[in-house]
């Protein structure tokens, strides 16, 4: 999806900031809210896109991001296993290594009740001396989970149900891939 929804302006991202392979946590028990951080997923995924969105206004900055990812068998559920077990274990802050900031005050926040399931939580990152908010929203429609991340505490619902109402479409596992893997979202 690129284009203005709800009056978010939504573009492809100047570069994919994953890095080959997956972040790591300073804990363990973090790690699946470490790599959405860093817009992965806990579980591989056989495709992904992702794309920014940003306000309305004259400055037009980055408000947050939306990516879609495919996976196979179990792996979309499973995901979200490891991100609920990661909400109840992971306490105090935690590190990325090799990233500059802190990431404290984990805490589960509203899930859009939208697809099969779905999870929400916050946290706050600290780099620089400057403390962000993040609120993220996972959705998991069958073997594909959309994850929405605002830097603000309001998931934009018009957004994220935009993206969602074109999962339907795409078919089979196969073909959801081949779509999200030429980006067409």
């Amino acid at each position: 999806m690129v284009g203005t929804v709800a009056g978010l302006r939504v573009t492809e991202p100047a570069e994919d900031l994953l890095p080959e392979g997956s972040y790591q946590a300073d804990k363990d028990e973090c790690l699946p809210i470490a790599q959405l951080a860093f817009t992965n997923t806990p579980r591989p995924a056989t495709a992904r896109a992702v794309r920014e969105f940003s306000g309305p206004g004259e400055l037009n900055s980055i408000v947050g991001e939306l990516w879609v990812t495919v996976h196979q068998g179990d792996d979309a559920r499973s995901a979200l296993d490891d991100v609920r077990k990661a909400l109840t274990e992971c306490s105090g802050s935690f590190k990325v290594p090799g990233a500059p900031m802190i990431y404290r005050d984990l805490e589960p926040a509203q899930a859009p009740d939208l697809g099969d399931e779905s999870v929400g939580f916050r946290f706050t990152t600290s780099a620089f001396n400057v403390s962000t908010p993040a609120t993220y929203a996972v959705v998991r429609t069958d073997h594909i989970l959309t994850t929405m991340m605002v830097i603000t505490d309001t998931i934009p619902r018009p957004l994220l149900e935009a993206q969602l109402a074109k999962l339907p479409d795409w078919g089979g596992h196969t073909k959801g891939a081949q779509r999200i893997a030429s980006a067409d979202l």
